[in-house]
């Protein structure tokens, strides 16, 4: 018997019946193939399974009995034929994103898949122009003068870049031996003037970074309670010699602002550059810019946030607290986030919640909490750091243990530091202890709820964490599913008002 291939078909040369038994069976599985996919019925995909120890984030609700928000079960239902479906209204605000060209590729193509393609006006900026797509970055750096560049040894980064954008050639390979971060810091002010240049009527002008992850419903929430007609700089705050907005987290400032600290100076750039050399960073930069012109910072923290699901200390300070934003996420994180708050949009404006849209029920730092966190607890963690930092033990002689020195403190604190479950029993012997971890001869206790992730044994000494599940009880009792509504505060430069 002998087969012969023409084209796409197969053709049997070895006697009538042979050929009459093939082309039968050939006919019953095109006619099944053709009712099978005319009655195909598109479904949204599972998830993607992830190792335990992993620390990614991973749905964990469906113990969530009760909870607000609680996930199906089953595959969950994906908004994925209309992402922005639901999606707010971002005509009056102009987002700005800020990346490198050697990071570009691997965080903003994520943004273009998830938020970034619902929001109505974005503009993208980095240090090498170049084309993503329909999206076009913008060199932010191309306007520094010659003297500025010539003092700082950063711009041999910037000058490699040039080389490779003129060659075609990837950016990404310079990550090794050049830092992106000293460069940075110039890109701030040009990013101000530059915007200004290009959309001047935005009542709010938000600017982020590539690792910043965004909640536009509880964004434009926040924003319709304040009003852009007065001078407004809000943001998370850092300290140096002056009060700042965290860059990474995001900060927001108001059309009346810009046109304050930019429109009314067009030789902004020209003013500060020669002084960025002497900061440290370019978030700072902007604070002194705005406060030259008597615009403080306004604190949206916890609200405006600097951490992320598995790094955030969960605690009554935010709880019931809307996300904004988060920090450091990556382009899964970004993904597992967004499509988390795809499902809820899907389940029909949140499916047992006593809201009944997203204005209303604004994503909560508690749905993060009970939809990634909660599952992956457990009593006892081997080679998992989950980020205890409020008290320390280990044995220092010089160290100061709030007050006391080492040989001042209770047996049990010292014998903390011999071993896990020495760490455990101090924790369990604390009212305020929630967690607790060990490594080397050192304890660490903590108050806030924290997943933190995998630690691997360093010469053969292990981290290991845990936490206490009766504490977590009663901290969930107390807070309940925030039936008192979410939590918007912020702090004005003069007073608490919210």
């Amino acid at each position: 018997m002998s087969l012969k291939l023409a084209g796409n078909s197969m053709l049997l040369t070895s006697g009538s019946r042979g050929r009459a038994t093939l082309l039968t069976a050939a006919a019953f599985v095109i006619t099944l193939w053709l009712i099978l996919r005319s009655n195909v019925i598109e479904t949204a995909p599972w998830p993607t399974s992830t190792s335990s120890n992993a620390p990614v984030l991973i749905s964990t609700s469906s113990s969530n009995a009760g909870d607000k928000n609680k996930s199906s079960d089953h595959a969950p239902a994906q908004n994925t034929k209309e992402p922005c479906a639901g999606f707010p209204d971002t005509s009056d605000i102009l987002l700005i994103m800020k990346t490198g060209a050697t990071e570009a590729y691997d965080k903003l193509p994520i943004h273009f898949m998830t938020t970034v393609q619902c929001v109505k006006d974005v503009i993208l900026f980095s240090d090498m122009e170049m084309q993503m797509g329909k999206y076009h970055l913008i060199d932010s750096l191309d306007g520094i003068a010659d003297s500025v560049k010539h003092d700082d040894e950063a711009f041999l980064l910037y000058d490699k870049l040039k080389e490779v954008e003129r060659l075609g050639e990837d950016p990404r390979p310079l990550k090794e031996g050049y830092s992106g971060w000293n460069l940075d810091k110039y890109k701030f002010l040009p990013m101000m003037k530059k915007t200004w240049e290009y959309r001047q009527d935005a009542k709010w002008y938000f600017f982020v970074e590539a690792d910043t992850g965004m909640n536009w419903d509880n964004i434009m929430t926040f924003l319709k309670k304040l009003d852009s007609s007065k001078s407004m700089y809000i943001g998370s705050p850092t300290y140096l010699d002056i009060e700042f907005a965290h860059g990474g987290t995001g900060y927001i400032i108001s059309g009346a602002a810009m046109k304050k600290a930019v429109g009314d100076h067009p030789d902004i750039q020209e003013k500060y550059d020669e002084t960025v050399h002497g900061f440290c960073c370019g978030d700072r930069m902007i604070a002194k810019v705005l406060l030259d012109e008597q615009i403080k910072l306004t604190k949206a923290w916890p609200m405006l946030n600097g951490e992320k699901p598995f790094t955030v200390p969960f605690n009554d300070k935010n709880w019931c607290a809307p996300i904004l934003t988060m920090h450091h996420m990556t382009a899964q994180e970004v993904s597992q986030v967004w499509n988390f708050q795809q499902e809820r949009k899907a389940q029909g404006n949140y499916v047992g919640s006593f809201y009944a849209s997203a204005t209303e029920d604004p994503l909560l730092w508690m749905d993060i909490y009970n939809h990634f966190v909660h599952n992956a607890l457990q009593p006892t963690r081997e080679d998992w750091s989950n980020l205890s930092n409020d008290m320390t033990y280990t044995p220092d002689p010089e160290r100061d243990f709030h007050g006391k020195k080492w040989n001042e403190l209770t047996d049990m604190e010292r014998a903390s530091a011999e071993s896990p479950e020495n760490c455990k029993k101090l924790c369990e012997s604390d009212a305020e202890c929630i967690q607790w971890e060990h490594h080397d001869k050192e304890c660490k206790t903590g108050r806030s709820i924290k997943l933190g992730g995998t630690k691997k044994a360093v010469d053969n000494s292990r981290w290991v964490s845990g936490w206490r599940f009766d504490k977590i009880g009663e901290f969930r009792a107390k807070m309940g599913n925030c039936t008192g509504g979410p939590e918007w505060k912020w702090t004005t430069p003069d007073n608490w008002f919210r």
